[in-house]
């Protein structure tokens, strides 16, 4: 069995999301086991700038930055203009259902 000399790439519909890497629980982090002293400059400055990046839990914590406040009335324009939902007014004597 041979295997493809055809490049792979990410499928086109998995290039716009952005993960954060999951909190780990490994017994013996290689951090404590490697350093990064030895690597280009230019390699530490996108590393810092990389993991600077912390993406917010809930709502309360998005609200305090700008950017995450624009990037949410940009996704709730989006739905309003794709007619994908509509903003109502609860009923009187109705209680919303809470969310995640």
């Amino acid at each position: 069995l041979r295997r493809s000399f055809r490049p792979s790439k990410t499928p086109i519909w998995l290039t716009d999301y952005v993960v954060q890497p999951m909190k780990s629980t490994v017994p013996y982090p290689v951090s404590q086991h490697i350093s990064y002293n030895q690597s280009p400059s230019d390699y530490r400055a996108s590393l810092a700038a990389y993991s600077a990046i912390v993406e917010p839990r809930t709502f309360k914590e998005a609200s305090v930055y700008p950017n995450w406040i624009e990037a949410m009335q940009a996704e709730v324009s989006a739905l309003q203009d794709n007619n994908t939902w509509s903003l109502v007014n609860v009923p009187q004597g109705k209680v919303p259902i809470g969310c995640k």
